[in-house]
Protein backbone atom coordinates (compact mmCIF):
# COMPACT_ATOMS: atom_id res chain seq x y z
CA UNK A 1 0.00 0.00 0.00
CA UNK A 2 2.54 2.50 0.99
CA UNK A 3 3.85 2.24 -2.97
CA UNK A 4 0.60 2.95 -4.30
CA UNK A 5 0.02 6.26 -1.87
CA UNK A 6 3.55 7.83 -1.97
CA UNK A 7 2.94 8.50 -5.65
CA UNK A 8 -0.74 9.49 -5.59
CA UNK A 9 0.14 12.31 -2.49
CA UNK A 10 3.36 12.98 -4.63
CA UNK A 11 1.06 14.06 -7.60
CA UNK A 12 -1.78 15.69 -5.37
CA UNK A 13 1.32 17.65 -3.74
CA UNK A 14 2.57 18.74 -7.19
CA UNK A 15 -1.04 19.51 -8.32
CA UNK A 16 -1.88 21.58 -5.41
CA UNK A 17 1.54 23.74 -5.65
CA UNK A 18 1.56 24.15 -9.82
CA UNK A 19 -1.00 27.61 -9.08
CA UNK A 20 2.19 28.97 -6.67
CA UNK A 21 4.51 29.32 -9.30
CA UNK A 22 5.19 32.41 -10.84
CA UNK A 23 4.41 32.02 -14.45
CA UNK A 24 7.40 33.18 -16.91
CA UNK A 25 8.34 35.53 -18.95
CA UNK A 26 7.35 39.55 -18.69
CA UNK A 27 5.18 40.46 -15.98
CA UNK A 28 2.82 43.44 -15.79
CA UNK A 29 5.16 46.39 -15.32
CA UNK A 30 5.32 48.92 -12.76
CA UNK A 31 5.33 52.65 -13.05
CA UNK A 32 8.48 54.65 -11.61
CA UNK A 33 7.79 56.07 -8.51
CA UNK A 34 8.83 59.83 -9.92
CA UNK A 35 11.13 61.96 -7.98
CA UNK A 36 9.31 64.59 -6.39
CA UNK A 37 6.56 61.72 -4.96
CA UNK A 38 6.93 63.20 -1.13
CA UNK A 39 5.99 66.55 -2.62
CA UNK A 40 2.85 65.48 -4.80
CA UNK A 41 -0.74 67.08 -4.21
CA UNK A 42 -3.98 65.33 -5.10
CA UNK A 43 -5.09 65.31 -8.98
CA UNK A 44 -5.90 68.81 -10.82
CA UNK A 45 -9.49 68.06 -10.65
CA UNK A 46 -10.13 68.11 -7.11
CA UNK A 47 -7.85 71.89 -6.31
CA UNK A 48 -9.14 75.02 -6.29
CA UNK A 49 -8.34 77.54 -9.36
CA UNK A 50 -5.29 79.54 -8.22
CA UNK A 51 -3.96 76.04 -6.69
CA UNK A 52 -4.08 74.78 -10.33
CA UNK A 53 -2.36 78.28 -11.29
CA UNK A 54 -0.32 78.31 -9.24
CA UNK A 55 1.30 75.23 -9.90
CA UNK A 56 1.61 74.91 -13.59
CA UNK A 57 2.63 78.28 -13.96
CA UNK A 58 5.62 78.88 -16.05
CA UNK A 59 8.42 79.66 -14.03
CA UNK A 60 11.18 79.31 -16.39
CA UNK A 61 9.37 81.81 -18.79
CA UNK A 62 8.24 84.37 -15.69
CA UNK A 63 11.39 84.42 -14.13
CA UNK A 64 9.19 84.38 -10.67
CA UNK A 65 11.21 81.73 -8.55
CA UNK A 66 8.14 82.14 -5.46
CA UNK A 67 5.18 81.12 -7.99
CA UNK A 68 4.06 78.33 -6.83
CA UNK A 69 2.39 75.92 -4.18
CA UNK A 70 4.34 75.67 -0.68
CA UNK A 71 3.68 73.60 2.28
CA UNK A 72 5.59 72.98 5.08
CA UNK A 73 6.26 69.01 4.01
CA UNK A 74 4.88 66.45 2.00
CA UNK A 75 2.39 65.29 3.86
CA UNK A 76 0.68 68.52 4.42
CA UNK A 77 0.97 68.41 0.21
CA UNK A 78 -1.05 65.35 0.00
CA UNK A 79 -3.92 67.12 2.06
CA UNK A 80 -3.62 70.51 0.02
CA UNK A 81 -7.46 71.88 -0.76
CA UNK A 82 -8.79 68.81 0.67
CA UNK A 83 -8.60 69.98 3.90
CA UNK A 84 -7.88 72.68 6.93
CA UNK A 85 -4.42 72.90 7.95
CA UNK A 86 -1.51 75.27 8.75
CA UNK A 87 1.47 76.44 6.80
CA UNK A 88 0.26 76.57 3.32
CA UNK A 89 0.91 79.20 1.05
CA UNK A 90 -0.97 79.13 -2.07
CA UNK A 91 1.30 81.94 -4.18
CA UNK A 92 0.58 83.23 -7.92
CA UNK A 93 2.61 86.51 -9.89
CA UNK A 94 0.42 88.58 -7.62
CA UNK A 95 -1.54 86.77 -5.09
CA UNK A 96 -1.32 84.79 -1.75
CA UNK A 97 -3.67 82.34 -0.26
CA UNK A 98 -2.65 81.31 3.60
CA UNK A 99 -5.08 79.67 5.88
CA UNK A 100 -7.49 82.57 7.17
CA UNK A 101 -6.53 84.87 4.39
CA UNK A 102 -6.14 86.03 0.80
CA UNK A 103 -3.28 88.85 -0.45
CA UNK A 104 -2.90 90.63 -3.78
CA UNK A 105 0.10 92.50 -4.89
CA UNK A 106 2.23 93.44 -7.36
CA UNK A 107 4.31 90.96 -8.92
CA UNK A 108 7.85 90.92 -7.79
CA UNK A 109 11.02 91.10 -9.86
CA UNK A 110 11.88 88.51 -11.80
CA UNK A 111 14.85 86.30 -11.66
CA UNK A 112 15.33 87.67 -7.89
CA UNK A 113 15.70 85.18 -4.94
CA UNK A 114 14.23 87.75 -2.33
CA UNK A 115 11.44 89.61 -2.96
CA UNK A 116 9.33 92.04 -0.60
CA UNK A 117 5.75 92.46 -1.14
CA UNK A 118 3.23 95.63 0.02
CA UNK A 119 0.06 93.60 -0.11
CA UNK A 120 -3.55 94.29 0.64
CA UNK A 121 -5.02 90.91 2.54
CA UNK A 122 -8.48 90.38 3.31
CA UNK A 123 -8.66 88.44 6.95
CA UNK A 124 -12.40 87.45 7.31
CA UNK A 125 -14.00 91.19 6.60
CA UNK A 126 -10.94 92.98 7.12
CA UNK A 127 -8.61 94.25 4.98
CA UNK A 128 -4.89 95.14 6.15
CA UNK A 129 -1.92 95.85 4.32
CA UNK A 130 1.48 94.55 5.29
CA UNK A 131 4.66 93.41 4.24
CA UNK A 132 5.17 89.58 2.59
CA UNK A 133 8.72 88.61 2.16
CA UNK A 134 9.87 85.54 0.84
CA UNK A 135 13.40 84.16 0.07
CA UNK A 136 14.08 80.57 -2.15
CA UNK A 137 16.94 78.72 -0.71
CA UNK A 138 16.65 76.09 -3.63
CA UNK A 139 14.02 76.04 -6.16
CA UNK A 140 12.04 73.66 -3.85
CA UNK A 141 12.18 75.26 -0.69
CA UNK A 142 11.37 79.23 0.48
CA UNK A 143 10.96 80.68 2.97
CA UNK A 144 8.27 82.67 3.67
CA UNK A 145 7.74 85.51 6.45
CA UNK A 146 3.98 86.62 6.34
CA UNK A 147 4.41 90.32 8.18
CA UNK A 148 7.49 92.08 9.41
CA UNK A 149 8.46 91.01 13.03
CA UNK A 150 6.81 87.50 12.33
CA UNK A 151 8.34 84.35 12.69
CA UNK A 152 9.47 83.03 9.08
CA UNK A 153 8.30 79.70 7.98
CA UNK A 154 10.28 76.80 5.90
CA UNK A 155 8.25 75.29 3.06
CA UNK A 156 8.76 72.71 0.17
CA UNK A 157 7.71 73.50 -3.40
CA UNK A 158 4.48 70.90 -3.77
CA UNK A 159 3.48 69.04 -7.16
CA UNK A 160 0.61 67.83 -9.02
CA UNK A 161 0.31 64.20 -10.17
CA UNK A 162 1.03 63.94 -13.93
Amino acid sequence: MSRLVTPIITAALAWSLAGCVAPSGPGPSARPVPDNFHTLMPPKMVLRDDTVAAATHDRSASRLAYVGVWAPNGDACAMMDQTAFDGYAVITPDSIRRPGETCSFEPGQPGNAAQSFDATCKVGRATVRKTISVLMSSSRKLRLTPAPGAQGQSLVRCHLQE
